[in-house]
């Protein structure tokens, strides 16, 4: 919520030299970045990245990132959006195993979550194409076939960028590259860059790999995909934060998923203290 959002900024502002991505990208290409640096980042271009964080953001003058998925605004909301809006709002009680091999519940509420999850953590490593093909399934089986905006639009990114926030690549569709062949990961980078550059008339110069688990979600293939469409840098999601090694294209984050101050706080000093 607001609110713990509020004091999560304010806490890091406390004790970390919070910067823009590209201050510190430019500062690790100099091997001078200076320790307690931070970047904020989010992914994905949900719509509350503007309607909440934003307004939070600017009154703690603290500067971020966002990464964008463009068919995400193109549609104004993603492929794991139409699972959730799906499942929430059917009047079926069961999902067939047509869609990943076994039966699912979907009677209450806590039978919906954990359906929610099975769906995500199988569908997320099919292709794009394979993935259309089970969604299209599923909102067949559960007779929903409109979606609600969940996701920021042209105005929003663009007011962004206008007012000093870093926008950045996310892919097209939310695809993890490696369950792609090349030429298909190559047009998902391609698609989403221009489309992002067109929308607020600037280079897009930073790339978060969807999923991002290196060695994984994307290869060393990748990298060079990424270094020879011009990004000047790449951010993974394993565990850690920059260093002087840090591959420049393939730059660690961490995650602090507690929300309550004090686990996100002891989140925060475990990483850094394990990583940076």
């Amino acid at each position: 919520c607001a609110q713990d959002f509020t004091l999560q900024i304010t806490y890091l502002k406390k004790y970390f030299n919070i910067i823009s991505l590209d201050k510190a990208v430019e500062l690790q290409k100099q091997k001078a970045l200076p320790p307690k640096s931070l970047v904020i980042t989010f992914d994905d271009g949900y719509l509350d990245n503007y309607t909440v964080a934003r307004p939070i953001l600017e009154k703690l003058n603290c500067s971020a990132s966002f990464f964008i998925a463009s068919e995400g605004v193109e549609k104004g909301y993603l492929w794991n959006d139409v699972i959730e809006q799906s499942i929430k709002r059917t009047s079926n009680k069961a999902i067939s195993a047509n869609i990943i091999g076994i039966t699912l519940e979907i009677a209450t509420e806590q039978q919906k979550q954990q359906a929610f999850h099975q769906l995500i953590n199988h569908l997320k490593f099919l292709n794009n194409e394979q993935r259309q093909q089970k969604l299209v399934l599923l909102t067949d089986e559960l007779n929903i076939c409109t979606f609600s905006q969940t996701m920021m639009n042209k105005e929003h990114i663009f007011n962004l960028h206008q007012s000093g926030f870093t926008i950045g690549a996310h892919t097209h569709s939310h695809t993890i590259l490696s369950t792609e062949q090349d030429n298909i990961s190559n047009n998902e980078l391609v698609t989403n860059k221009h489309y992002l550059e067109k929308t607020i008339n600037h280079p897009i110069k930073f790339l978060a790999y969807p999923n991002g688990l290196y060695g994984r979600d994307f290869t060393n293939e990748h990298c060079q995909m990424v270094k020879s469409l011009n990004f000047e840098a790449a951010f993974s999601t394993n565990d850690g934060g920059s260093i002087s090694t840090s591959n420049i294209f393939k730059i660690p984050r961490f995650m602090p998923y507690r929300k309550k101050l004090p686990l996100f706080a002891l989140s925060i000093a475990k990483i850094a203290g394990e990583h940076v």
